[in-house]
């Protein structure tokens, strides 16, 4: 992802009245779409499992976990 264009953002799910969200999650946009980088996506699953099995808080900064081993 070129440096440049990378934007942060917030992700939020609430799933069965449980509110998760990850903090500063970067994205890019093209042609007015925002997207991620495919292992963006997936350490986002891997952190929405964790938050919903309370293995990690509800809240998290994506910079902070970014480079765990999952």
């Amino acid at each position: 992802m070129p440096e440049e264009s990378v934007q942060k953002k917030d992700v939020l799910w609430q799933i069965l009245g449980n509110e998760y969200r990850v903090l500063n999650v970067p994205h890019y946009k093209m042609n007015l779409e925002e997207y991620f980088d495919i292992d963006v996506t997936f350490k986002l699953a891997m952190i929405r499992d964790l938050m919903i099995t309370n293995e990690i808080p509800k809240t998290v900064n994506f910079e902070e976990i970014a480079d765990f081993t999952f």
